[in-house]
């Protein structure tokens, strides 16, 4: 048993226990390729899994069979993919062979005899529909309607015509497949590989030793040593050295990190040494959670949408042009040829490699998404939510200033703050702090035991809520400036000191924000904190009115509210955000920075507004090159379909020219994963001021939403 005991749920998500010894990184592999399963989570230090699925009863019923079902134990660790009992070599053999055998009675079909080609023609053909089991399956309409057309084309004495269909046909197939391996293959690839083993030190303050230990035994609070060459194998914090790291999977600038600074897994030492903590185990670590991104896109299911259409419902417009011709004439050669240009052949090869295309595409400049209809979304939508914290900020927050009664120890209180965030002691002087454990205190508070005495650390919000008042309001502490937040020191039921803290806004935001309402975003929002958010004249308290934003207080009531109004009318929105993916509306899109927990459609590397800015750019290309394709193999089907019809074309004419355009589809669809986002001269919004649209109708304010409310 796996476990499966329900501890949480939602109509689309579910957290579950695991049980005891059940490998979690092999539970979460059986769980991704699920029909249904948008994203799986896994928290190894709770034993817990969760599943965000699509809301249906199978999908659920799935989810909870699968996890009560014993996993296989020996799945790889060093690869994205679960390992195949290899077959016997005798079984390979024929099944090769098999597969072949079409294709051989094709080659055949020109140099036998007259009277044996149509019997030559017609075993390709039912060769060929034997050897489809999977495709059968999957889209038997499909399989049947070529299968009809070659062996009517064959009985009406055209049997060289059903040789050419097969070879290409099989040809188109083949080099399909191989293009897909490869797309999958630079996608299992795309993040760097750390050692399988690191140099650590365990339980340092017994007097441990260094010794080599494996990369999935390193957990929270290891203290590992990092050289030139070396992967950040765990999320840690510096406590001695400098080093230049190199990002993951993104064409980001190297950085310079010292003592106090804060570096993710999967980042690459360019140059110098370092030694760290380790803030969190290696199975949940950041490069753990994007590497479960990466598998889920290559092993997910594409739902049906306008990227990925049902194409099974283009067969009714060659099987009612065929149709009505036979009808009206009685020529079976003609409506056989008729029926060789059906529009999905060459689109249902072309899909799947443009998918994996323009997933590698949008991976390679900062965003790690699941699929086509993420895709589709990201280019489509014209509303954008963004949290400050986070996504306008750099998500670290540092002590700016920490004020006391008269006879205070400052330096006392910042080793409280150090206590309650487990940082250590040799960095507390250039300490900063995960916007995560900023939002707790923030909003939860914090209790740490000194001595017999509880020390309280809460926001002002907070003490209201929990004991009526604020404890020494009578205190002259203020909070100005950007994104700051005010935390009050409690001690013996007064206020005995106040923390502010202080998180640096993302280099060039308002312009980052202007390039995306260029790029068609029509309504742009910001969820800001309701208590010590936002202030100051440098912040984002001053574009209200001014630019065109909508600034909406982050609390449960308010942003429900807000977000039930975007819905509304069933227009899809794209969030940013770190903490807020229960609150998506369906049909929309949930991003998170790298830094964020996973489980979203998908994660942005490095500054994620400036990666939104280029995902948004190529989402947008990659949308109208699909969606051109099909409009294009339409076309050109229908046309092909009226020449045959008006016997301006030959049969043989008619297939040669439809697999043409089927391999220049396929080869066209490869290209997807060169695509660039073109740079454009800069924008006039950054020359010009309030370049942001505005809702025709004029937006509500924080202030004008909080008097309402």
């Amino acid at each position: 048993m796996s476990g499966g005991e329900i501890l949480h749920e939602t109509a689309r998500r579910l957290r579950l226990g695991v049980a005891p010894g059940v490998d979690l990184d092999t539970l979460g592999a059986n769980l991704v390729p699920l029909l249904g399963v948008q994203s799986v989570r896994i928290n190894a230090t709770l034993r817990c899994v969760v599943v965000q699925h699509d809301g249906l009863p199978e999908t659920r019923a799935a989810v909870l069979a699968r996890l009560r079902t014993p996993p296989e134990q020996d799945s790889a660790r060093t690869s994205l993919h679960k390992p195949k009992r290899p077959r016997p070599r005798s079984h390979r053999l024929a099944t090769e062979t098999a597969a072949w055998t079409p294709a051989v009675l094709a080659v055949a079909v020109p140099v036998l005899p007259q009277d044996w080609r149509r019997g030559a023609a017609l075993g390709a053909v039912v060769t060929r529909v034997l050897t489809q089991a999977d495709r059968m399956r999957n889209d038997p309409a499909a399989v049947l309607l070529d299968a009809t057309s070659l062996a009517s084309l064959a009985l009406s004495g055209q049997p060289l015509v059903v040789s050419t269909s097969v070879l290409l046909r099989m040809l188109s197939e083949r080099l399909s497949g191989r293009l897909v391996r490869q797309a999958d293959d630079l996608l299992d690839h795309l993040l760097p590989t750390a050692a399988a083993q690191y140099t650590a030190l365990r339980d340092p303050e017994d007097g441990g030793d260094w010794s080599f230990l494996p990369l999935r035994s390193l957990r929270a609070g290891d203290r590992v040593r990092l050289f030139r060459g070396d992967v950040v194998p765990v999320d840690g914090c510096v406590v001695q050295g400098s080093a230049v790291l190199v990002p993951a999977a993104q064409r980001g600038q190297p950085r310079l990190v010292s003592l106090g600074d804060h570096v993710a897994s999967g980042e690459r030492l360019h140059k110098g040494t370092l030694e760290l903590r380790a803030e969190a185990d290696a199975a949940a670590s950041r490069l753990e959670r994007l590497r479960a991104q990466v598998r889920h896109a290559v092993s997910s299911h594409e739902p049906a949408g306008r990227l990925a259409p049902g194409i099974e419902r283009l067969l009714s417009l060659p099987l009612t042009a065929s149709a009505l011709v036979f009808g009206l004439t009685g020529d079976t050669a003609r409506s056989a040829a008729m029926l060789q240009a059906d529009p999905q052949q060459g689109l249902d090869l072309a899909l799947p490699l443009a998918r994996e295309a323009a997933l590698y595409a949008l991976a390679r400049h900062g965003l790690l998404t699941a699929g086509l209809e993420t895709i589709e979304r990201l280019a489509t939508a014209s509303t954008l939510v963004l949290q400050d914290t986070g996504v306008l900020s750099s998500g670290r927050w540092t002590i700016e200033a920490v004020n006391t009664e008269a006879g205070g120890d400052a330096e006392r209180v910042r080793s409280w703050l150090a206590a309650l965030a487990a940082m250590p002691p040799e960095v507390l002087g250039s300490a900063s702090f995960p916007d995560r454990v900023v939002r707790l205190w923030v909003r939860h508070g914090a209790v740490l035991r000194v001595d017999e005495h509880e020390v309280h650390l809460a926001s002002r919000d907070r003490l209201q809520k929990v004991w009526g008042r604020p404890p020494g309001t009578e205190t002259p502490f203020t909070v100005t400036g950007p994104m700051r937040r005010e935390l009050l020191v409690v001690a013996a039921g007064r206020v005995v000191a106040q923390v502010v803290l202080v998180s640096a806004l993302r280099p060039s935001a308002l312009d980052r924000l202007n390039e995306l309402a260029a790029l068609g975003f029509d309504r742009v929002a910001i969820f800001v904190e309701g208590d010590g958010g936002c202030g100051g004249e440098a912040g984002p308290a001053a574009w209200r009115g001014q630019q065109g934003l909508e600034l909406v207080i982050d609390e449960a009531g308010t942003r429900a509210d807000w977000l039930a109004d975007v819905a509304r009318d069933g227009s899809p929105l794209v969030m940013v955000h770190t903490v807020l993916r229960d609150l998506v509306p369906p049909g929309s899109l949930s991003l998170t920075p790298t830094d964020a927990d996973a489980g979203s459609h998908g994660v942005l590397l490095g500054d994620p507004l400036t990666s939104l800015v280029v995902a948004r750019r190529l989402a947008q290309r990659v949308h109208r090159r699909l969606r051109l394709h099909q409009g294009t193999a339409t076309a050109v089907n229908a046309a092909l379909m009226t020449a045959a019809a008006l016997r301006w074309l030959p049969p043989i004419g008619t297939s040669l020219v439809h697999h043409a355009f089927a391999l220049l589809l396929l080869l066209d669809s490869l290209r997807v994963e060169s695509l660039e986002a073109l740079h454009q001269e800069p924008f006039a919004a950054l020359r010009q001021p309030a370049k942001i649209p505005r809702r025709r109708r004029a937006a509500r304010s924080v202030t004008q939403r909080s008097d309402s409310s």
